[in-house]
């Protein structure tokens, strides 16, 4: 094996070092992304989605360009590696991947906007006293205007760190908040346990419980 010194890429994710962890980024890959969507001198807002806008598959005419909108919204999901903020806006638009629209596209631009004024945002990993393994749940009840899915989210700290997350849709329709609550809980559990797991086949078993905090919004 060839020693290649102290990471500082790694597949377009930049690693800096700081006194207490690391701080990973991806703004060049952001300025990328911005500038693919000629969007470079764009004015950026202060969040990536509009909570209020419920998409649907049949809002507005077809988008001229679905080959640009596939493109954008598979390098955002890529982004997402480091920008946990967006995971749920960009989750949105890639459910119209197969057929884009303009209202679509134009809930892409916002996230793009939001990335413009933030793209110096990342992941920061730091030196943590504590092991415990927190977690957070919710979901959105009936949240999709066509299938009435909702969508659940989760995120999971070990200590101070963030070291999983997602935002995707159910795979069937929940009959009441509570059930789509319900849901959410368990991929959240699904993901805790698995983690536990982990850390237990690397020899660093947690002694104490996984704790789960659900938001109700």
């Amino acid at each position: 094996m060839t020693d290649l010194g102290q990471l500082h890429h790694f597949l377009g994710i930049k690693v800096t070092r700081e006194s207490h962890g690391l701080f990973l980024d991806q703004s060049q890959y952001t300025r990328d992304i911005i500038a693919q969507a000629s969007m470079s001198t764009c004015k950026p807002c202060t969040t990536p989605v509009d909570l209020s806008a419920k998409l649907s598959a049949t809002d507005g005419a077809l988008f001229l360009d679905p080959t640009l909108y596939r493109s954008l919204a598979g390098a955002l999901q890529y982004l997402t590696f480091t920008r946990t903020n967006i995971s749920y806006a960009v989750q949105r638009v890639c459910l119209f991947m197969h057929e884009p629209r303009d209202p679509h596209y134009a809930f892409l631009n916002r996230i793009l906007r939001y990335l413009q004024g933030t793209i110096d945002y990342g992941l920061r990993i730091i030196k943590s006293a504590s092991h415990s393994l927190v977690a957070y749940s919710d979901a959105d009840w009936g949240g999709c205007p066509d299938s009435r899915r909702s969508t659940s989210g989760y995120c999971v700290f070990l200590g101070d760190n963030l070291i999983s997350w997602s935002s995707k849709r159910q795979p069937t329709v929940s009959r009441s908040s509570a059930e789509a609550e319900y849901r959410g809980v368990a991929n959240t559990v699904a993901e805790a346990t698995w983690i536990r797991n982990l850390l237990l086949e690397l020899q660093i078993p947690l002694r104490l419980s996984t704790l789960r905090l659900t938001f109700i919004l």
